[in-house]
């Protein structure tokens, strides 16, 4: 594949090519510099075809009925010379297809891309000014020899002169990125050894509004052993207390927040179990042969008696009436 392709577009515009024009053209153009010669009428001729075309150009097109209507259409515009022997295509550029990178001074002595072996070609190049100097190794320049060695000037900074750099003023920062209050410029990382200084903790216990917090050495041991498995992260000591005050007070948030919605559960489900016994206990029967431990026959005994009882006039056996029986 062609890596580069030179489109010289003010031939192309002037020329009227079109892109895909000017792109085959281009890359034809440098056809004789690579590709096998052969003497046909006179001519020197060189072999390229179709497929070589798509292989080398497949920005170009992949079809090689394309690549061959694109070549005809160069023919068309005297660009190029087009020519078959031996099942083969062959090209040569025509005199105005050889300008295609002439410059307007060089009239006189144009450069013809068929003769790669004259002077001038890739393979010789010469020099104008001094021809006897081309190949040698050119003087060093500045960047072997610069020319402020001696300067004291000293590399760009990022920020003004007294002023933090960005490295500066984001390492002051907190993880929210808000500026975080510190007593002096060291960082140091957590150990388990920390102990929240008084002062700090009560200066941010006011800036958070709740003068009345406390911490216990259950809240200090969590969060030690949390921030010491992060050497990484350095802080100031009173960056670090600003956190710990803040780590107390969302863990008792949660923690509130988790009995309330506890009891609320439990409240929920006492509720259910009351109206749930309510309504079975509705369905039961009271009466003294279903809550009596009888047995089937001694209960239609029972049964039996109560109806004589009735309807000899007396009481039914069991029952408390208030009152005289009538």
């Amino acid at each position: 594949m062609q890596y580069l392709v030179a489109i010289n577009q003010v031939k192309a515009v002037e020329w009227g090519l079109n892109a895909q024009q000017a792109m085959l053209f281009a890359f034809l153009h440098q056809v004789p510099t690579w590709a096998n010669a052969r003497q046909i009428d006179g001519h020197t001729y060189y072999n390229i075809g179709k497929g070589k075309i798509c292989e080398e150009l497949p920005m170009l097109t992949d079809k090689h009925d394309t690549a061959y209507r694109l070549m005809k259409q160069l023919a068309k515009l005297d660009l190029i010379v087009m020519t078959s022997c031996d099942n083969r295509t062959y090209m040569r550029l025509t005199e105005k297809g050889v300008t295609w990178n002439r410059s307007a001074g060089a009239e006189k002595s144009p450069i013809c891309p068929s003769a790669p072996d004259s002077q001038g070609s890739e393979k010789n190049p010469t020099s104008e000014e001094s021809p006897s100097r081309v190949g040698k190794i050119s003087e060093p320049g500045s960047e072997k020899s610069p020319t402020n060695q001696g300067s004291n000037d000293s590399p760009p900074s990022l920020s003004s002169a007294g002023e933090p750099s960005i490295f500066e003023r984001t390492a002051q920062q907190a993880d929210n990125g808000q500026p975080q209050v510190t007593a002096g410029t060291r960082q140091v990382p957590m150990t388990l050894e920390w102990q929240p200084d008084a002062t700090h903790w009560q200066a941010e216990t006011m800036r958070r509004g709740d003068p009345s917090l406390t911490w216990d050495q259950g809240e200090l041991a969590d969060f030690t052993a949390h921030f010491a498995d992060q050497p990484g992260r350095t802080y100031s000591h009173h960056a670090w207390c600003a956190k710990f005050v803040r780590w107390v007070s969302d863990n008792r948030k949660r923690e509130a927040a988790r009995q309330a919605r506890m009891s609320q559960n439990a409240n929920t489900s006492n509720n259910t179990a009351r109206n749930a016994g309510g309504t079975h206990g509705s369905r039961r029967s009271t009466g003294p042969i279903r809550n009596s431990k009888l047995s089937a026959a001694e209960g239609r005994a029972l049964i039996e008696q109560r109806r004589r009882e009735q309807a000899e006039g007396q009481p039914p056996s069991g029952d408390i009436i208030d009152g005289e029986w009538l």
